[in-house]
Order: C-alpha cells, then structure tokens, then sequence
C-alpha cells in the first residue's frame, strides 16, 4: 500500500497522525547534541537513537533535558525536511512529569504520587529535523523531528517512599484554521444568511429600554444534537505510554538562627546553614555555590576556615555547616518593620560521569524563602559593660518572649535539652557539694569475689589517691625547704570520711494530711482531721509502712588521713546482706574534714545475695 503524501493529509490532519509515532527519552550526556549524533555514520536514524546512553537513575532539584521525538513517513521527495516544517505550526505537544512512591505490598490503596511538572512545546520553538538517507528494512523511509524540553524536578509535598518519576507526553495534530466567510470557530454568525426568529421582539415596546429594541435570533439558542467528535479536536498522535525512572534526593538542607550575646545588645543574628548529602549516590558531588539575599541588610560570611572555601568537594554521608552574620544597614528601619525575606541558593554539581565523551555532571539548583526577626530580646542581659553582672548557675543569659529565632543556642539540641530531666535533689543548688572531677580525689571499689549469702558479711575495697597537685615553691632541694613550704604541704594533705548512704524509700517523707471536707467539727481546732475523715485515716496508713532494709552499713564511719598529695589509701566497708536479690546502697558520700567539701559517690557495685539451701 501506497503511503499517502504529507501534502495529501487534509485539513483534518488524519493521514499525519495515523503514519507517526512520538517517543521521548533523557540521554546520560548532560550537554547531549543530536546535531553530532545523528549525522555521522550511514545507519539508520532509529538504530541510532537506540544507540544513545540513558539516564537510569535522577535526582530531585535537577533540571532534565527530555528529547522528544517525532517520527512521521518520509513522501518520496528529494526534501522530505522541509515537507515536514509546513506542519510543525499544527503541532501539539505537551508533557507531565509526576512523582510517584512504590507500592507497598501491606496496602491495597494505590501509592501517592503528585505531579511536579506540566508544560508543553513552545510553537515557536524550531525542531531539530533530519530524514533517512535510504529506506530502511521494513522497506519505509521516516523524517524524524527533535524538540528539548527542559524540566525541573521539584521535590513533592508527599512522604517519598521509593519514589520513582513518571513522564508522559502527548501529542496531536490541530486542523487547519478556515478564515473569511468560512470560519465556523470564531464565534460569529456567518455573513449573508437571514436570522431567524426574534425570541425578544415582545420587549421591543418597553418603556424602560429607552427606545431600544433587543434582538436575539432563534439560530442562537436553537438545540443542536451532539457530535462524537468536533471538527476543532485534536487528531492524537500514537507514541511511548510513559517512561520511569528512580528519582532521590542527593542534599537536604535547613537554616538556623542564634542571636548573638553581646553588650550592648546587636539586632544581628547568626545563620546556620546545613548541607546534608544522604547516602543515595554514590559518586563526588561539588559544592559550587552558596548564596545568601536580605534586603537592607549587610551579611558577613564567617566561613573563613582551611577547607572550607567552595567550591567544596563532597561525598555520601558529609555533613556541613556554614555560618553567616546577618545584620540590618539601618536601625531605624528596625523598628518600623523588624522582619526580613532571607533568600537562599545552593548550587551543587553531581559528578556521575565527568570524564570521556558522555560527560554526566547534573547540577541540582536549591532555592527558598524564609523569614527572619531583627527584634531585640525584651531582657538582653543583666548589668551594663563596666559592671559585673549576676551570676546565675543553670539559667540562660539572656530572656526573650518572641519564641522564634532569639531562643534558639548554638549548644547542639542533645546537650541543652536531654530526654531524661535530672532528679530535683541534683538540680536544688547545694553550695557546699563538689563536683566529683572537682573533688580531687579518685576512688576505686571492688566488690567480693566470693558469692555472698543472706545473713552473712561481705565487704568493699576501696582505693583512694589524693590527686591534688603540690608544687614545691622554691628552687631550694626537698631537704632544705624552708616553713612556709611545710605548711603548704601540710595544707595540701587531705583528711576524708567515708559515710554509706542507704536507699530511701519514695515514701519516707510524711505526707501533709489534707483538712477535713466534712463532719460537724471540721472548723473546731480541738478535734484531729483524721478522726472525722476516713480517707486521711487510709492514707496516713499507707504510707506509715515501712520495707525492711535489704543490706546494712557495719562501718557506720571510716576515717582516712592526714592523705598527702600524690598519696593513696585502702579501707574497707563492712556490710551484712538480710535478704536474697540484688542489693546495693544509694551512695557513699565522701566528706573532706578540713574544708567541709563532700562528694555523694552514686556509681558502686552491684552485689547478688544468694540464700542457702
């Protein structure tokens, strides 16, 4: 069968779309150029287009370059090219890009997915163009037209789960448009063809229309029967259903703000910028560019460390962390709008394949917006500069009720606020309690080493040395030092007492008895609360029990010293074991007896009492 000519196609465009097929594909080289691929070698175009490297794998904030291809029948004419540019006006193409998670196998809802690009062929935009040289096997010969279409892959608003990226592109064929008389889609009746029926010439005569005399033919409004298919619809082009490839992202990133403690108190605040490479690539990527905008403002970069000067290679798994000054360039604009757009842009170049003929370096592009406040904190600070200002032990130094950036510390969030609170007695300030690296004195416990059984003593070694550090204050030989040395050294020498600490029980503090909420005598101060009211006599009853102690101190005190610097000791601590389990004590507090300084020991030995048979 004859293939019909492109000149023969008609009006409608038929012939056009049944004989071509559109195909698209994203090839590896990231500067790809049909123009060089395609005319070199005498083989066909298809096998050469088959022969291109292709993407399998992309990345989120990467911008694509999608060909698509249009394969038509080529007439047999010396210049099948140009007969194919007198159509591209009628010629429609669009393409969708969605994003799209995997399935997983415990949900029968279909996976999320949301689209992330639409857009279409710019008429104007020329295509590459270029036909077979012979017929091929199949005995046909085709004329083939290339148009890049770049995309942007933005990250979606869903919960990725393996997410994958979908392309789908269509393509049609429009009519060719009838001017003059001829028109049927523009709007207009056409010329010299009488009107039908005025449906308003009963309001001809109204008064209130002012003399004018509404028409509205019956051809307007008349019902027409519907067609399967308008004359203006497309005639849609047979091609490639979809294309998916995996998609992951290769950098997260997010900001931070500090206000600086400085006095007089500054507007300024510190941007922490974090870049964050996630382990789902697994060649070198570059940091190429950091790019920081606020208007009316003066920013610092305070990035000045060896190594740290982009560009900046990078691999899977680094973690960086920029630091920037931001600073209003008028204070009065300050206080009339304290708030500011923090532009930010990040540039990083992806190094699949950097060398040889298909050079692959995607560049992803990372841009947002975010809000900052220049309103200084209500309470700065305590004291003016020539001043010592209070001193407050576990509180921050500065106060603030905006809640946004002022509140934030530089302190890493696993520092300033752990997931266990400490106990209220080692957060109540006790001034004369030491910190244990602050004591000066180490000490090592060893428990038994033989098994322990109930009713039986065991005992603890403990070994002391006197870490305090004594310097001889003269040049003078260890003989010959002179009284003041000797004091120093006795000062220096340490006397300690050992006190064991049981454990306390949660109920041991008597609880405040609540007044009674009935009885006749409730106001009489002569009669007890807890004869009128039962609930206060339970309670009290319960908590006046009393559990037996499972192990007790025989070594009520132990003294040790005068410890001279640099010396050690060894005591024992006698216990007697009264039940089976697993006993211990709360703490064995050490008291320095010269400066009445102690340190509560709470790290001990675990001991296992055993009963015998």
């Amino acid at each position: 069968m004859a293939v019909p000519d492109l000149d023969e196609a008609g009006e409608d465009g038929a012939s056009l779309a049944q004989h071509s097929y559109l195909s698209y594909f994203i090839p590896a080289a990231t500067n790809f150029s049909p123009e060089d691929h395609l005319q070199t070698g005498e083989e066909p175009i298809q096998d050469k287009l088959g022969a291109v490297e292709q993407r399998d794998l992309l990345f989120f904030d990467e911008t694509v370059d999608v060909f698509l291809v249009l394969r038509a029948h080529a007439a047999e004419q010396p210049e099948p090219e140009e007969l194919l540019s007198s159509h591209l006006d009628r010629i429609v193409i669009s393409l969708d890009a969605k994003i799209v998670n995997s399935h997983a196998p415990d949900r029968d809802s279909p996976p999320a997915s949301e689209t992330v690009y639409t857009g279409a062929v710019d008429v104007d935009t020329v295509p590459y163009i270029i036909a077979d040289k012979q017929v091929g096997d199949d005995g046909d010969r085709y004329v083939y037209a290339l148009w890049k279409l770049p995309v942007f892959l933005a990250r979606p608003k869903i919960r990725l789960q393996g997410p994958s990226v979908v392309f789908s592109a269509s393509a049609g064929i429009k009519p060719r448009e009838s001017g003059g008389s001829n028109g049927h889609n523009n709007g207009y009746m056409q010329s010299c063809v009488p009107s039908g029926m005025n449906l308003l010439e009963a309001f001809a005569d109204d008064p209130m229309l002012g003399g004018v005399k509404p028409q509205l033919s019956a051809l307007r409004v008349s019902r027409v029967a519907p067609v399967t298919q308008s004359r203006d619809s497309l005639q849609r082009i047979e091609g490639l259903k979809n294309l998916r490839l995996k998609i992951y992202p290769v950098v997260h990133t997010r900001v931070r703000f500090s206000r600086p403690n400085t006095t007089p108190p500054s507007p300024a605040l510190i941007a922490l910028l974090e870049v964050d490479f996630t382990p789902f690539f697994e060649c070198e990527a570059a940091l190429e560019k950091i790019a920081l905008v606020v208007p009316d403002s003066t920013i610092e970069d305070l990035n000045s460390e060896d190594g740290m000067a982009l560009p900046l290679s990078c691999v899977a798994h680094d973690h960086l962390t920029f630091l920037y000054k931001l600073a209003p360039q008028h204070l009065d604009t300050v206080l009339k709008n304290p708030t500011r757009d923090l532009a930010i842009a990040i540039s990083v170049v992806v190094l699949v394949n950097p060398d040889g003929p298909n050079r692959c370096t995607p560049r992803l592009t990372m841009t947002w917006t975010t809000n900052i406040d220049y309103t200084l904190p209500v309470n700065p600070g305590f004291g003016q500069p020539m001043t010592q200002p209070i001193q407050r032990a576990h509180r921050p130094s500065q106060l603030s009720i905006s809640g946004g950036v002022d509140v934030q510390s530089l302190i890493s969030p696993s520092v300033s606020r752990p997931d266990a609170l400490p106990s209220l007695e080692a957060a109540t300030a006790r001034p004369i309690e030491t910190a244990v690296p602050d004591f000066g004195i180490t000490m090592t416990f060893t428990g038994p080493t033989k098994p322990v059984y109930v009713g039986e003593e065991f005992s603890w070694s403990v070994f002391i040395v006197n870490r305090t550090k004594h310097d001889n204050p003269t040049n003078l030989p260890p003989g010959t030092a002179p009284p003041a040395a000797a004091a120093a050294a006795a000062a220096a020498a340490r006397k300690l007492a050992l006190l064991v600490v049981p454990k306390r029980r949660r109920n041991d503090l008597r609880v405040i008895r609540p007044p009674s909420s009935s009885g006749p005598g409730r106001h009489d101060p002569l009669v007890a609360d807890a004869v009128l009211d039962e609930n206060v006599v339970h309670a009290m009853h319960r908590s006046s029990a009393v559990d037996a102690a499972n192990v007790v101190s025989l070594s009520a005190d132990v003294r040790i010293g005068p410890l001279a610097p640099r010396a050690c000791a060894v005591v024992e601590l006698r216990f007697l074991a009264l039940r089976e389990g697993i006993v211990g004590i709360e703490a064995v507090r050490v008291v320095d007896l010269g400066s009445q300084e102690h340190v509560d020991v709470r790290e001990l030995p675990t001991v296992l009492v055993r009963s015998r048979e």
